[in-house]
C-alpha cells in the first residue's frame, strides 16, 4: 500500500493544483454546453471528454477539492482511509467509494441523495456528478467579492475567503466549507446554513434572517443526539428571538416589591440589558463585569459593578435533552460565571421545589475547577442539593475554551467537561409545603427548563472581589447548543431505593450513650481554623473564621450553671452567616433519621443558622435544612430532625453559624446528634394539610412512581376495574371492565380524614368520562357502616369541576372517616383530580399575642440587627424605643418581631399600633411565615407626632407566623416608638 501511495503523489505533483473560479447559474434555463460546475469544479480537466465516460480517481479528488476548498493531497488521503482497494489515481472510481470520500466532508444531513451510490460497484461517470450537483447547488462562490441582489431559488455554496452576500435570499441551505471573513449581509436563508467547524468564527451577519444555523464536523460520527436549538452568535447583535435580560440586583416579587438583595446570593453587581454588558464579537457572545466608576443606583441601593444576566425564559425550554456551551471564563477574585438552568414555570412550588440544574459555575478566584450541582428538596431555607467538581488536568484552566454540557434523561442528568463524563446523578427528590408526601419521582426534573447565561460579581459561591481583582472580567461564549435524543429512546426513570447501610469500623462512631459529638464538655482544645490551608479536626471541635467573610471572633469555654460552654465572642459578624462557624465532623447514613439538640443563649435577643452539610468535597450540600434559632438572654434547648437522603457521608458538619446576625456573643452547649431511626415509626395519622385540605395527594402527582398513594381502588363480586396515573395528565385514570350491579361495587376511596361533628365542609373536584355517567360520592365513617354525605354527580367527556357542600352530624362515630367515588353499576371509565376537601366552618384558634403595651418590658418581642446596621432595642417609659444609628441596607436590616402567633384560616382580623419618629420616614408592617411567605404588608409614614394605625386582613390558611416591623434603609440616626400593639379577631 505503502508503493501505491507514493506513485499516487508523484501523479498528483505532476498534474498539479487548479484555481476555481466564481459562476453562478443563472435563473434562465442553460443553453448547452459547458456549466457553471465546470467552469469552476471542472476546471482543468478535459471538459470535451464525453459525459457517460467513467470518472478518474484523479478527476474526483480535482473535483472536490474545489468544491470544498481543501488540498487536493488531504483528498487523495481520505481516498485511502475510506477504501480497501488499491487506488491508482487515473483508474475509475465506483460510486460507492466516491459516496464514501465524499461523505468524509459533507454534513451528515445532507447526504441523503448519495444514497443512490451506497455500496455500488458501477464506475462513477461524470454525468452521475453532473445530475448530482445540478440537482444540489443553485450558486457557486469560489472566489472573494461582493455578490448583491440576487434571488437564489435553491441551494447556495461558498467556499471562498471574502465573500460577501448582500441583499439576497436563499431559499435552499447554504454550505460554507471553507474562506475567511464571510458576511452576510441583508441576507434572508429560508432553509439551513452549514458552517464548516473550523470557520464558525470566521462567518458574521448583518440583519440577515437565517432560519437555522448548524456548525458541523462532517469527520464527526453520527450521534444519538440532534440539534433542536442554537446561537452560534454570528450577528452582530444579540438575538431577542433567542435571548432575554434579568435587570437589577434584587429579587422582585409580582408587585416589584423587593424579596431579596443580590439576587440571593449576596451578588455585588447591577445587572443591565446594555452594550456595554453583553455584547457579540467575532462570533461569540461576551459577558463583561465592569467596575463602575460612579455607583449604580436604583429604589432598593446602589451598586460598584454592573454586568450581564441573559436568559431564554419565555423564549425556548425543553424537557429532557442535551445542553452544552463552549465558553472561557474570567479569572479573578470574586467572578462568578455560570451556565444554569431554571423550571420554565414553577410546577413545584417555589424555589428550590421546582428544581435548578447548574451545568457550570466557576469561582474566579480558583482557576483549576468547576462545579457541577443540582438543587432540590423542600422550600427554602429547608432546601439541599447535590454537586461535584471537576479538575482541570494539568497545564489547564478555565480561562481557556471549553466545553460544558449536561445530558438530561427521566431519571439521570450527566455533566461533561470536553466531552468527560465526571458526575452522574439520579436520586433526588422535591416536598411542596401543603402537601402529604414528596412529589413522585422524577420530579422536580421532568418538567421543561430554560437556559441561562451570566457573570456575577461577588456572592457566596467564590466571596467578593478585592484589590487583586482586575476589572472588567469577561466571560466569552463561542457557542450554545440544545439537542433532543433520536437514536434511542430516553431511558426510563428507575426510583431510587435506599438500601439499609451500616457504619463502617473505620468510621467515627457514637459514644456510648449514642452521641456522635465528641467532647461535648469541651475539655480538649479546640482547632481554630482562620485561613484556607488549614484543615478541620475530624474528630473534635472546630472554630473558622476564615479571610474570605471577614468574620471577626474569639471562642472561649466558660460555666454556664455547672457546665462548660462554648463563647463565641464577636468583633466582627462579617459578611455570611458562615463567617463565624463552629463546627464538628460526624457521619451520616443515607436513610437515617437524625434528632439534633443542643443549649444556647446570648445577652439580648438574636438568632444563629445551624445545619447538618457536607464539606468543600461535597459543594456544601445542606443536608437538613437551614435551622434558624432564636435566643435569648436566658438559656434555653432546641432541637431538630431531619431523614438524610443524600448519599453517605462519613465526614459531615455539625454546623453552628454565627455570622452576619450582629455582635452580640453567643453560648453553645450540650450538643448532642443521634441516630434516632429505629425510634422513628410510620406516621399514618393525617392531619389537616397547612392550606385546610383534608385530603392528601388529590392532585395525584405524590408518592412513588405509581402517583397513587393514599388511594385504594376495590372491587365487589364481578365488578372488575383498575387505576393508573399516567405521567402526561397527573390524573387518576379508573378504567371500568366490569361495572358490577351496585355502585357500591367499585369504589375509590381514601381514609383516615379527620372529621369534626357538625361542621360545614366543601369537597371539590375535577372529573370526566368516557361516556356520560354518574358517579356517587358519600363521605362514611371509618369502618364504612355509617353514611354521613351522599350526592350523585353527573359526569361528561369534558374535563369538568364541580363542588358540593355538605355538613357532618352532630355526632360521629369516629374522628376520622371515609370519602368513597362509587363507580359501579354503571358502564364508562372516569378520570378525577384536583380533589379537595375542606372545613368552611371557622374555628378559630388563640392567638397568643402578649405585651403590645410594652409595659412587661421587653419580652416576648425580638429584636435582628443585620451587621450592615447599627442600632438599640429598648422600652422606655413603656414604649418599645429603637434608637438607629445605621439604618442598614436592607428594610430588614432593622426589625422587631413577636413570633410563634398562630393564624385560622377564614378568620378575620385587626391589626392596630400607635408610632412615631424623629425623622420622617417609612417602615413597613408585615405578617409571614417562617418561609417568609406574607399574609400582611403594609408601609406607613411616621413623623415627629404619635399616630393610630390600624389594618384589617383575612386569612387564606392556618398557619404560624411572626408580626414584624421592619425598620431598615433609610440614612440617618433617628429613634423610632412603637405602642399599644394589638392583634384581635375582628
Amino acid at each position: 500500500m505503502k508503493k501505491v501511495f507514493n506513485c499516487l503523489i508523484v501523479l498528483f505533483i505532476v498534474l498539479g493544483s487548479f484555481t476555481p473560479v466564481h459562476a453562478k447559474k443563472s435563473e434562465g434555463k442553460q443553453e448547452e454546453g459547458i456549466q457553471w460546475y465546470e467552469e469552476g469544479l471542472f476546471e482543468g480537466l478535459n471538459n470535451k471528454k464525453n459525459e457517460s465516460a467513467s470518472m478518474s480517481y484523479q478527476e474526483y479528488a480535482v473535483v472536490l477539492s474545489h468544491l470544498f476548498g481543501v488540498d487536493e493531497k488531504e483528498v487523495i488521503q481520505k481516498t485511502q482511509e475510506v477504501t480497501d482497494d488499491s487506488v491508482h489515481l487515473r483508474s475509475a472510481i465506483k460510486q460507492g467509494t466516491a459516496k464514501n470520500i465524499l461523505t468524509e466532508y459533507l454534513p451528515s444531513q445532507l447526504e441523503e441523495p448519495l444514497d443512490q451510490w451506497e455500496g455500488s460497484d458501477k464506475p462513477l461517470k461524470r454525468k452521475d456528478l453532473l445530475q448530482l450537483l445540478d440537482g444540489f447547488v443553485d450558486a457557486y462562490y469560489n472566489e472573494p467579492g461582493e455578490f448583491g441582489g440576487q434571488q437564489i431559488k435553491g441551494n447556495a455554496w461558498i467556499n471562498a475567503s471574502g465573500v460577501t452576500i448582500s441583499e439576497s435570499t436563499i431559499d435552499g441551505d447554504l454550505v460554507i466549507t471553507n474562506g475567511k471573513d464571510i458576511l452576510l449581509n441583508e441576507v434572508t436563508v429560508n432553509g439551513t446554513v452549514y458552517i464548516d467547524e473550523e470557520l464558525q468564527n470566521e462567518v458574521s451577519t448583518v440583519n440577515s434572517d437565517l432560519n437555522r444555523v448548524l456548525v458541523y464536523d462532517a469527520a464527526e460520527k453520527a450521534s444519538d443526539w440532534s440539534l433542536v436549538w442554537n446561537d452560534e452568535f454570528l450577528a452582530e447583535e444579540i438575538d431577542s428571538d433567542k435571548w432575554t435580560y434579568d435587570i437589577g440586583n434584587w429579587i422582585v416579587d409580582e408587585y416589584g416589591e423587593g424579596v431579596a438583595a443580590g439576587w440571593g446570593n449576596n451578588e455585588k453587581e447591577y445587572y443591565t440589558d446594555s452594550s456595554e454588558n453583553s455584547y457579540t464579537e467575532d462570533g461569540h457572545l461576551v459577558i463583561k463585569a465592569k467596575k463602575e466608576e460612579e455607583p449604580i443606583t436604583d429604589k432598593f441601593g446602589s451598586y460598584d459593578y454592573t454586568s450581564a444576566k441573559l436568559k431564554t425564559k419565555g423564549l425556548f425550554s425543553k424537557k429532557y435533552g442535551k445542553f452544552e456551551a463552549k465558553m472561557k471564563l474570567p479569572e479573578g477574585q470574586g467572578f462568578w460565571p455560570a451556565f444554569w438552568m431554571m423550571p420554565e414555570d414553577d410546577v413545584y412550588g417555589p424555589w428550590p421545589t421546582s428544581g435548578e440544574i447548574d451545568i457550570m459555575e466557576a469561582a474566579g478566584g480558583d482557576t483549576s475547577n468547576i462545579g457541577g450541582t443540582i438543587h432540590y428538596g423542600e422550600e427554602w431555607p429547608n432546601n439541599t442539593y447535590t454537586g461535584k467538581e471537576y479538575h482541570f488536568p494539568e497545564g489547564e484552566d478555565f480561562t481557556g475554551y471549553h466545553t460544558y454540557s449536561v445530558e438530561w434523561e427521566p431519571g439521570e442528568i450527566r455533566w461533561y467537561v470536553d466531552g468527560e463524563l465526571y458526575q452522574t446523578l439520579n436520586d433526588w427528590f422535591s416536598k411542596g409545603e401543603n402537601q402529604g408526601d414528596q412529589y413522585a419521582y422524577p420530579a422536580p426534573f421532568d418538567q421543561e427548563f430554560y437556559m441561562i447565561l451570566n457573570l456575577a460579581v461577588g456572592g457566596w459561591y467564590g466571596g467578593d472581589p478585592d484589590e487583586t481583582t482586575e476589572f472588567p472580567g469577561k466571560m466569552e461564549v463561542d457557542y450554545v447548543r440544545v439537542y433532543e435524543l433520536t437514536g434511542r429512546d430516553y431511558r426510563e426513570p428507575v426510583e431510587p431505593v435506599v438500601e439499609e447501610e451500616t457504619l463502617p469500623e473505620d468510621a467515627k462512631q457514637p459514644l456510648e450513650d449514642g452521641n456522635f459529638i465528641y467532647d461535648q464538655n469541651y475539655e480538649k482544645e479546640i482547632t481554630v481554623v482562620d485561613s484556607p490551608e488549614k484543615t478541620l479536626d475530624p474528630t473534635y471541635w472546630n472554630f473558622l473564621k476564615l479571610p474570605d467573610f471577614n468574620g471577626q471572633g474569639n471562642l472561649t469555654i466558660e460555666d454556664v450553671d455547672g457546665e462548660n460552654f462554648a463563647k463565641t465572642a464577636i468583633t466582627n459578624p462579617g459578611n455570611a452567616l458562615w463567617s463565624l462557624q463552629q463546627i464538628q465532623n460526624l457521619p451520616v447514613l443515607k436513610g437515617h433519621t437524625y434528632k439534633v439538640s443542643f443549649d444556647a443563649k446570648s445577652n439580648t435577643t438574636r438568632n444563629i443558622m445551624t445545619k447538618v452539610s457536607g464539606g468543600a468535597e461535597r459543594g456544601y450540600a445542606n443536608y437538613s435544612g437551614e435551622k434558624t434559632m432564636g435566643l435569648t438572654d436566658n438559656l434555653q434547648s432546641y432541637e431538630y430532625t431531619f431523614t438524610f437522603k443524600q448519599d453517605t457521608d462519613l465526614a459531615a458538619r455539625l454546623e453552628f453559624n454565627l455570622g452576619s446576625n450582629g455582635t452580640a456573643p453567643v453560648w453553645i452547649g450540650n450538643v448532642r446528634v443521634e441516630d434516632i431511626t429505629d425510634q422513628v415509626g410510620e406516621d399514618t395519622s393525617k392531619p389537616a394539610l397547612g392550606d385546610g385540605n383534608l385530603i392528601y395527594n388529590g392532585t395525584f402527582d405524590q408518592g412513588d412512581m405509581t402517583r397513587l398513594n393514599y388511594w385504594e381502588l376495590s372491587s365487589k363480586g364481578e365488578a372488575d376495574a383498575s387505576v393508573v396515573v399516567p405521567e402526561s395528565t397527573r390524573e387518576a385514570e379508573i378504567t371500568v371492565e366490569n361495572a358490577g350491579q351496585q355502585s357500591e361495587d367499585i369504589s375509590f376511596t381514601q381514609g383516615g380524614i379527620p372529621l369534626a361533628e357538625n361542621q360545614e365542609y366543601e369537597l371539590t373536584f375535577d372529573g370526566k368520562a368516557s361516556d356520560a355517567r354518574n358517579l356517587q360520592l358519600e363521605v362514611v365513617s371509618e369502618d364504612g357502616s355509617v353514611q354521613y354525605f351522599s350526592e350523585a354527580v353527573s359526569l361528561t367527556e369534558e374535563m369538568t369541576g364541580h363542588t358540593l357542600e355538605f355538613q357532618l352530624p352532630e355526632e360521629l362515630s369516629g374522628e376520622v372517616g371515609q370519602l368513597r367515588f362509587l363507580l359501579g353499576g354503571e358502564d364508562g371509565d372516569v378520570a378525577l383530580d384536583n380533589i379537595r376537601m375542606i372545613q368552611t366552618s371557622v374555628i378559630v384558634a388563640p392567638i397568643k399575642f402578649q405585651n403590645g403595651d410594652f409595659s412587661q418590658g421587653v419580652e416576648p418581642w425580638e429584636s435582628y440587627i443585620h451587621f450592615d446596621a447599627s442600632a438599640d432595642v429598648a422600652v422606655v417609659d413603656e414604649e418599645l424605643k429603637i434608637a438607629i444609628e445605621n439604618a442598614g441596607n436592607e428594610t430588614w436590616s432593622v426589625l422587631t418581631e413577636q413570633k410563634n402567633l398562630s393564624f385560622s384560616k377564614g378568620a378575620a382580623y385587626t391589626l392596630s399600633f400607635d408610632a412615631k419618629s424623629t425623622l420622617a420616614r417609612d417602615i413597613e408592617v408585615t405578617l409571614e411565615n417562617a418561609n417568609y411567605t406574607r399574609y400582611l404588608s403594609e408601609k406607613v409614614t411616621l413623623n415627629e407626632d404619635m399616630e393610630h394605625y390600624e389594618f384589617e386582613f383575612e386569612m387564606v390558611k392556618d398557619d404560624v407566623t411572626s408580626l414584624k416591623f421592619l425598620m431598615g434603609q433609610v440614612a440617618g440616626a433617628h429613634d423610632i416608638y412603637i405602642d399599644n400593639v394589638r392583634v384581635e379577631v375582628k
